[in-house]
């Protein structure tokens, strides 16, 4: 253990060393971040149909131009009327934003049974999200706690369409 440890600290010292950073190099955050190019549309309340035949509801947020546009889901069951700014935000930048309340939470059908059908809801979400007129067909997911979570469960039913998944704060 110890013949492995003095090697691996001398190529970290060396590294180090080897690459220093100037003491005046500085991280700008402010400034750095993309800028608005687009106005925003938004459609509330679109009804998307999933196998079962249970209507789930989405507002989708997206650049107010001619286009095909990747596409951020974000499915919730705290209610999609809270993803208002973020939402602004991606499609100001070129993404489509779709934010969906998932089965029987907020203007959702069905019933809520927490997981339970957020796997199957999911991919039929992520599949209506890529045929579209204004998607790519590039479907990345985003949220965090039970958005998070529930990202997983999507991913097992392999949508061909899903390139990105940011799961934040699994867990809580």
């Amino acid at each position: 253990m110890r013949v492995r440890t003095i090697p691996l600290f001398l190529l970290t010292l060396l590294f180090v060393f080897t690459f220093p950073v100037p003491a005046n190099a500085q991280t700008s955050v402010a400034g750095s971040a993309s800028q608005p190019t687009h106005t925003v549309r938004i459609d509330f309340n679109q009804r998307v149909r999933m196998r079962d035949g249970v209507e789930l509801s989405a507002d989708v947020y997206r650049p107010d131009a001619d286009g095909r546009f990747p596409v951020i889901l974000n499915r919730t069951p705290y209610t999609k009327t809270g993803a208002l700014s973020g939402g602004r935000y991606y499609a100001a930048r070129g993404y489509v934003y779709v934010a969906m309340d998932v089965r029987g939470r907020g203007d959702s059908d069905g019933k809520f049974v927490p997981y339970r059908n957020d796997g199957r809801d999911g991919y039929d979400a992520i599949e209506w999200s890529a045929v579209q007129p204004w998607s790519t067909g590039k479907i990345g997911t985003i949220g965090g706690s039970y958005n998070g979570r529930i990202q997983w469960l999507a991913a097992v039913e392999q949508s061909p369409h899903l390139t990105t998944m940011i799961a934040l704060v699994l867990m809580s």
